[in-house]
């Protein structure tokens, strides 16, 4: 299901765009253990490391809740599991809890 979701979602942003116009994929999540501005940056540089990643931004949650982890990319195939592998050993500090592709544009 989460395939044909990706497929769908690629293919309905490629045919309304226009030729030469990047594509762009919208993922979000929520990430634990993050504590302090040096935590933030650590996982938005391991972020930063996956295929055609173009910006990471990790936000507070306002409802009190895991902070909030959003990645664009020209990618439509990211995972949980690939965001796990990109941050290494600190796998073992921060936990992606979620992540998942929202919109494509």
């Amino acid at each position: 299901m989460k395939h044909l979701l990706t497929l769908l979602l690629s293919l309905i942003t490629i045919a309304s765009c226009n030729a030469g116009d990047p594509v762009t994929f919208v993922y979000q999540g929520e990430v634990a253990g993050i504590m302090c501005i040096h935590c933030t940056n650590k996982v938005e540089a391991a972020m930063k490391k996956l295929p055609d990643v173009q910006s990471v931004k990790i936000t507070r949650n306002e409802k009190g809740g895991l902070p909030r982890l959003e990645i664009i990319a020209t990618n439509a195939r990211i995972t949980r599991e690939d965001a796990v592998k990109a941050l290494g050993d600190d796998a073992k500090m921060y936990d992606i809890r979620s992540l998942k592709l929202v919109k494509a544009k």
